[in-house]
């Protein structure tokens, strides 16, 4: 009984630690895409250029990178974040 009351006060304990990890890495990613945005967004309207259109990438999608724009940074995190890469192509587009 006593291990019971052990384990139940444990999970009672580590429960709440959970959810907030998955709320702050859905927070993280969150921030991640909108500060991405807004920079690609300040860096078109600088160059005076259209703002890009997002392409989510396919495993063996052929990709013509001349120049990169912005990256989004690397989180320190196990969980699954998105990556983000602005760039320009060959053609400048």
């Amino acid at each position: 009984m006593r291990t019971a009351k052990s384990l139940l006060l444990a999970l009672v304990i580590l429960s709440p630690l959970s959810a907030f990890a998955y709320t702050t890495d859905e927070v993280k990613a969150t921030t991640v895409i909108k500060e991405h945005q807004a920079s690609v967004q300040k860096y078109a309207a600088i160059h005076n250029k259209p703002m890009p259109e997002i392409k989510e990438y396919k495993y063996g999608m052929k990709l013509d990178v001349a120049k990169v724009i912005r990256k989004s940074p690397d989180l320190q995190t196990c969980s699954v974040m998105p990556k983000l890469m602005t760039y320009e192509d060959s053609k400048a587009s």
